[in-house]
């Protein structure tokens, strides 16, 4: 039943917040473009005039469904495959963007996500990002106390995870990632990190 709960009850947040900032996050996107967890579709809805072509990977079929009947609708054209962060079934050096968005806090192994999303990437390109991530002082403290909780009844969400570090280490220059601390989403699923990472060479 998550998929189709997670559908209906995102959609509250994305009028609230999310549709904004996906959009912001996505202009970024250039050239061949790979979506990574595409969940039910809707970044697709944000895809800029300067990506060339779009692929995407989503592990539960009932997004796959999802995601392929709204870029239907929207006239976009995605090949969208079954896959995980962790194994992207794609050669090396394959795009010059791949987006996260909500996605790093559910991926079963940050760092073997972010070697991959660096493999598939020109050098130089772009990771275009748009995650919530653990927050410093209390409210890190606080999502550390309710992270395996929170995870059992969220299909594997861990609101605590230390995402910047995570793509830094994985090669990335995050110098143009920021954060966004107040935002109208609910504890723990804030703050959020919005920007693009540059793949060094």
């Amino acid at each position: 039943m998550f998929p189709y709960v997670y559908r209906y009850g995102q959609a509250v947040f994305d009028r609230l917040f999310y549709s904004r900032y996906r959009r912001t996050a996505l202009a970024h996107a250039t050239g061949r473009l790979l979506m990574v967890g595409l969940g039910p579709g809707t970044d697709l809805k944000f895809v800029p005039e300067a990506v060339t072509s779009v692929a995407a990977i989503e592990p539960v079929a009932a997004f796959r469904r999802m995601a392929f009947r709204l870029a239907l609708r929207h006239g976009v054209a995605a090949d969208i495959v079954d896959g995980t962060g962790e194994s992207i079934p794609f050669p090396d050096n394959s795009f010059n963007s791949v987006h996260i968005g909500l996605v790093l806090c559910s991926v079963d192994d940050v760092a073997a996500t972010l070697r991959e999303i660096r493999r598939v990437l020109r050098p130089g390109g772009r990771l275009v990002v748009l995650e919530h991530v653990r927050g410093e002082g209390a409210t890190g403290r606080l999502q550390d106390l309710v992270a395996k909780p929170w995870s059992w009844f969220t299909a594997g969400c861990e609101p605590n995870r230390r995402t910047v570090d995570s793509i830094a280490a994985a090669g990335f220059d995050t110098t143009e990632l920021r954060s966004i601390p107040r935002t109208p989403v609910p504890f723990p699923c804030k703050p959020h990190l919005q920007g693009i990472a540059i793949a060094r060479d």
